[in-house]
């Protein structure tokens, strides 16, 4: 049964202290959700745009979401199955400094060793499926470390908007002020 519908656009758009669009790009935000059952599953990456805005489809957030869930750290319900329930946040310093120190040991302690042929029969399509991983969190720790959030003082994360997606819609809207 689904009870989280995801809208087929989230626009976002940021504002400073004083109400102002702010102008600004490469912030990094994620969505979380909250499981009825086992894990919840935290969306992300998204940047805004030159002009500080996000437009993030479904097709994305879906994507994202299957990213997050194969790495198989957890176990966890399909998205749809999650509460109706999300926060979508700015990334603190301490989040992206975990994430940036997990990944790179991670793949600095992948050791290179000699393989047996049977091993190389056996486990290629997972050494594959692995360097696929890999190339791909190659990518994104140049986008988490490259963030505008990186050059902020704001160490922990900051929830932007709560809301509830318990229908389907087709778009939704949101303003929320970061306090820079």
């Amino acid at each position: 049964m689904y009870t989280l519908f995801i809208p087929d656009i989230i626009k976002i758009n940021l504002l400073d202290g004083l109400d102002n669009p702010l102008k600004q790009e490469k912030i990094l935000i994620g969505i979380h959700t909250f499981a009825n059952h086992k894990n919840n599953i935290e969306i992300s990456p998204f940047l805004s745009d030159t002009e500080g805005q996000f437009i993030i489809t479904k097709e994305e957030v879906i994507k994202r979401a299957n990213i997050f869930v194969d790495y198989g750290v957890m176990d966890y319900s399909p998205l749809e199955s999650a509460k109706p329930n999300i926060q979508i946040y700015f990334w603190g310093n301490k989040s992206l400094d975990r994430y940036i120190s997990y990944w790179m040991m991670i793949l600095k302690n992948k050791k290179a060793r000699v393989k047996t042929e049977m091993e190389i029969r056996l486990l290629w399509h997972l050494e594959q499926r692995f360097a696929d991983i890999r190339k791909r969190e190659i990518e994104e720790l140049e986008i988490y470390s490259s963030c505008f959030n990186r050059k902020t003082e704001l160490s922990d994360d900051i929830i932007l908007v709560n809301d509830i997606w318990n229908e389907p819609q087709i778009e939704k809207k949101y303003k929320a002020r970061l306090p820079l």
